[in-house]
């Protein structure tokens, strides 16, 4: 009946039929067919309200729920393959409807009955997986999922279909895809965090997988959002993993594919790897065990990667090293790799203050920052005419960020009487303005100021004209005033330094640099 009507491209007449024979129970081939039929069905979008109508999702839970997964292994592919076709829908509510009838529960048993099988077909069998894990992947997205998700054993199965699919690409490529979903969720990312199983697992991908981009996208996604949460994460990858050198070895594969001729598309997942390789690297760069044991090459690879992404106008990649070195100067201890290569960092860094790109600038000036508190690299900062020229001129910025960190590097430069003569004559005027256009707005840009002023005042090499000191002292005064603003943050950072600086001004006063 149902292939004489197939003809028709009677939509809800073809699924009454199947609907009706499910009920009335068909096995073996009749019941591939029609699943089939069911499937073929839901590909087009338009009948999905059909499905609803004509309840065809609860005769497929069930033919699902009621048939062994042995016996009718090909009519399940079908089955659930209908179920994620539909839940891949995002302009209705059929994914909502789908949780509310317990097709998440469904998935799960039928998630461990087919890890635990050892009579299906294997290529039904990984066919099947894919379907499950598709369907898993397309229901993340509704707001319930998260908490259904948690109390279950979908983790631990996961792990069990990686590790005994290990050989399989794409049913790795579809585990991967729902983990990149489920380390959205904080307390999924959490229990990801402790699964050190699965973490293992998804770093040996990215050692033996590096012909496979996608799947190494999604593996490096997963971690990069646990690690950049989790630190003990990190630091298990680091002690039992060698994370840093196995997304060192990445990049340097996907690094040398930037250069090729290809494709568009080839070339957006080339930058892609890298992009996500490199956010793994920032993220456990940030744990100081990790941080302090780098070597040479991580900080050869950065440059090196930084520059090209830099040229090449990624700025996503470039910004992402940015990061990785921002972390890695927070643990800048004297005798560390980080210090000892300033030099050539500093020369990097200088470099990329050139690219139009105020995300990387500002990035770009908060590592110079840590770097400048060496006198050395103050001096090659101090001595490239350009370099201070930029960082006056962003004090003028509309961007507080950028504010903040071209004064932190001034701070730091102008700690050295021998740098004053660099100091452009209008920098008095540029701190002013930022104090009156700030105030108590921002305590802590307004606070770094005065640190700069201090400076400048201090050591008297730069001349201060009789109408800046008078505005100063006026502005100090209102801003210490206690009716001008009484929070606590400002009170604490703010005054002390105001103070101390209204003093300064004072020819009498024995002060020393802050």
């Amino acid at each position: 009946a149902v292939v004489s009507t197939q003809s028709t491209g009677d939509t809800r007449l073809l699924l009454k039929i199947s609907r009706l024979l499910l009920c009335l129970g068909v096995y073996e081939k009749n019941l591939i067919s029609i699943s089939k039929l069911i499937f073929k069905l839901t590909r087009c979008e338009n009948n999905d309200a059909i499905f609803l109508e004509e309840k065809i999702v609860h005769s497929l839970l069930n033919v699902i729920n009621q048939q062994k997964i042995e016996d009718n292994g090909l009519a399940f592919v079908y089955c659930i393959g209908s179920l994620k076709v539909l839940s891949a829908n995002t302009d209705n509510n059929i994914g909502e409807i789908l949780v509310q009838y317990g097709v998440l529960q469904v998935l799960e048993r039928h998630l461990t009955t087919c890890n635990a099988s050892t009579e299906m077909n294997g290529e039904v069998k990984s066919n099947l997986l894919i379907q499950i894990l598709g369907a898993f992947r397309n229901l993340c997205d509704i707001p319930t999922t998260e908490k259904l998700l948690t109390d279950t054993s979908v983790c631990e199965e996961l792990q069990y279909t990686m590790t005994h699919h290990y050989n399989d690409s794409e049913v790795l490529l579809n585990s991967c895809r729902l983990l990149s979903r489920m380390s959205l969720f904080t307390e999924m990312c959490s229990v990801l965090s402790h699964n050190t199983d699965i973490l293992n697992l998804l770093l040996k991908i990215i050692d033996n997988y590096t012909n496979d981009p996608q799947l190494l996208i999604r593996c490096a996604f997963v971690l990069g959002n646990i690690t950049g949460q989790h630190s003990h994460a990190a630091l298990h990858l680091h002690e039992n993993g060698s994370i840093v050198e196995s997304m060192l070895s990445l990049c340097k594969v996907y690094k040398g594919k930037l250069g090729e001729k290809t494709t568009k598309e080839k070339q957006s997942v080339t930058k892609d790897v890298l992009c996500k390789a490199v956010r793994v690297l920032t993220n456990v760069l940030q744990n100081e065990k990790v941080a302090t044991s780098v070597t040479p090459q991580l900080i050869k690879m950065f440059i090196s990667l930084g520059q090209i992404a830099a040229q090449a106008k990624i700025h996503e990649i470039a910004i992402n090293v940015l990061c990785g070195l921002n972390n890695m100067s927070y643990y800048n201890k004297e005798g560390s790799l980080f210090v000892k290569h300033r030099g050539i960092l500093t020369d990097f860094l200088i470099r990329l203050l050139a690219v139009d790109s105020t995300p990387i600038t500002i990035e770009t000036l908060g590592v110079l920052g840590n770097l400048t508190q060496y006198r050395d690299i103050a001096e090659k900062v101090a001595g490239d005419k350009h370099v201070l020229e930029i960082a006056a001129t962003l004090l003028d910025s509309d961007n507080s960020d950028l504010v903040y960190k071209s004064c932190g590097i001034l701070v730091n430069v102008t700690k050295f009487k021998d740098f004053h003569e660099k100091l452009p004559t209008k920098i008095i005027k540029q701190c002013l303005d930022v104090l009156c256009d700030v105030g108590m707005l921002d305590s802590e840009l307004s606070t770094v100021t005065l640190y700069l002023l201090w400076n400048i005042f201090y050591l008297k090499e730069v001349k201060i004209e009789e109408d800046e000191r008078s505005k100063l002292l006026s502005l100090l005064t209102d801003y210490t005033d206690h009716t001008y603003c009484s929070n606590e943050n400002w009170i604490a950072q703010f005054h002390p330094v105001a103070k101390r600086l209204i003093t300064l001004l004072d020819p009498n006063s024995d002060l020393l640099p802050l």
